[in-house]
């Protein structure tokens, strides 16, 4: 699932280098912070008008409750593509095992850094408490939340 590619903007050299310190000081990629700042300073009306949008086109009817919002947001948009069969596999091991059974396959079926990237999300639905159903519905959805349509 290629990522989608947006039309490039241009800021100010200041701006520029702004940015690139910040992102240096959170440990975040360029991209994600611009999107981060930009999303923060977006008015209501036009986040309505996006997700509107969005729904009518059928981009990502996808709705969390609070709880897995802040999980979502925690995960974050880190672009890596995750195998559809691997995140199927994954959610049932979630259903049929709970979390320490998605965590062994895991660790047994995948490579260095999708290994390192599913740890690190299941590591979080974890600490925030989630059930393995709600685990299993964001794994479902992982490659939208990675890309950063969700």
């Amino acid at each position: 699932m290629p990522s989608t590619r947006y039309t490039r903007i241009e800021i100010t050299p200041d701006a520029y280098r702004a940015l690139e310190a910040e992102a240096i000081l959170q440990g975040k990629t360029l991209k994600r912070l611009a999107s981060e700042l930009i999303m923060k300073g977006i008015s209501r009306k036009a986040l309505d008008f996006v997700k509107e949008a969005a729904t009518a086109s059928g981009e990502s009817g996808v709705e969390f409750d609070e709880e897995s919002a802040k999980v979502v947001k925690k995960i974050g948009a880190t672009g890596i593509h995750i195998n559809d069969q691997t995140l199927v596999t994954i959610k049932e091991a979630l259903l049929e095992s709970g979390y320490q059974g998605a965590m062994l396959h895991v660790a047994q079926h995948t490579a260095s850094m999708e290994r390192d990237e599913l740890h690190r999300v299941l590591a979080i639905c974890r600490s925030y408490k989630l059930s393995p159903q709600l685990a299993a519905d964001i794994f479902k959805n992982l490659n939208l939340i990675e890309t950063g349509s969700i």
